[in-house]
């Protein structure tokens, strides 16, 4: 008996279940600063950038790997947030060290076969970076109870980084230089302690960390100038409980809006369960919110609110 009786609870729970799926549109664009021909809509990356010393160097204010690991990465991180170009690879080649100066800019012969597969090249030039440390004394008073204190001397180590970096913009079709820009940052940071060889242990540990953060920076705000940002609006829709459902799901996922909006019209028609009715007018009022039809879109809220609970969330998510 007992054994039956699990056969009967479990397919009314796994019934309960139903999967929903994002769907994204677009709302707006924001202009980067250079604007590219509509038809340029791919990117590839190049770094010609070979680090001129290496990090364990101090004297020789190193070229830490990070820094410039950070600034391609984040640079391609941010064209992928901003939904506009597509990246199509990485390369590293045509080197130039890193000596704050630009390079040579590419030959048409190497920026149309590095460019394969890609309509435009961004590519990293140039790097530079100096470090210089400084200290203070910074004179507190430490209390020792008793209303006793005494005067403690405390070495302030100031670490002062000027970073310099240069990106240059290729059309990858037509073999020409669309954009040369030159970033250039001071930026600081303090460790403190009461030996000053404690204070620039510090310094030392915290340095990869704050080269890495300011390659992040300035590779984003490459990005940024080069690349428009496409604005998403993201919803989520019922995809399954019923055919009306699912097929209308793959049908949004693949922004046939229309072919969407005609099988969930065709499931309110058909459908007898309430809570499953209350799905499908949840799914007409997300596709009417994309539209634009906030009117419309409230009305279909109300009637899954009518049917089953879950609609008053469909309200709350087109502003009832």
């Amino acid at each position: 008996m007992r054994f039956k009786i699990i056969l009967f609870i479990l397919p009314v729970i796994f019934s309960s279940c139903v999967t929903q799926q994002k769907i994204s549109w677009e709302t707006g664009i924001t202009e980067a600063t250079i604007k590219l021909p509509a038809e340029l809509k791919s990117i590839s990356v190049l770094n010609r950038v070979r680090l001129a010393y290496s990090f364990s160097n101090m004297g020789l204010n190193p070229n830490v790997p990070d820094f410039m690991l950070a600034c391609i990465n984040n640079f391609k991180n941010q064209i992928r947030r901003q939904k506009f170009l597509s990246l199509s690879n990485t390369q590293e080649k045509y080197k130039h060290r890193a000596n704050g100066q630009f390079p040579d800019t590419l030959t048409k012969n190497e920026i149309i076969s590095t460019g394969i597969g890609s309509d435009i090249i961004a590519s990293l030039e140039m790097l530079d970076q100096k470090i210089n440390d400084t200290y203070t004394i910074d004179i507190r008073r430490e209390n020792l109870g008793n209303k006793t204190y005494r005067e403690v001397d405390y070495i302030v180590g100031k670490r002062t980084i000027k970073v310099k970096t240069g990106w240059r913009l290729y059309n990858a079709k037509s073999g020409s230089l669309i954009d040369q820009w030159e970033q250039n940052k001071t930026y600081f940071y303090e460790a403190e302690s009461l030996e000053r060889s404690r204070a620039t242990s510090l310094l030392n540990v915290n340095y990869k960390r704050e080269m890495f953060n300011l390659g992040a920076e300035l590779g984003r705000q490459y990005a940024q100038r080069i690349s428009p940002i496409k604005h998403l609006q993201t919803r989520e829709v019922y995809a399954s409980g019923n055919l009306y459902l699912e097929n209308g799901a793959k049908a949004a996922a693949q922004e046939k809006w229309d072919q969407a909006q005609n099988t969930w019209l065709e499931g309110v028609e058909f459908e007898v369960k309430r809570k499953k009715l209350a799905y499908l007018y949840h799914n007409l009022a997300i596709n009417e919110e994309r539209k634009g039809n906030t009117k419309k879109a409230r009305e279909y809220a109300r009637l899954a609110a009518n049917q089953h609970p879950v609609g008053v969330k469909t309200q709350s998510i087109v502003g009832f």
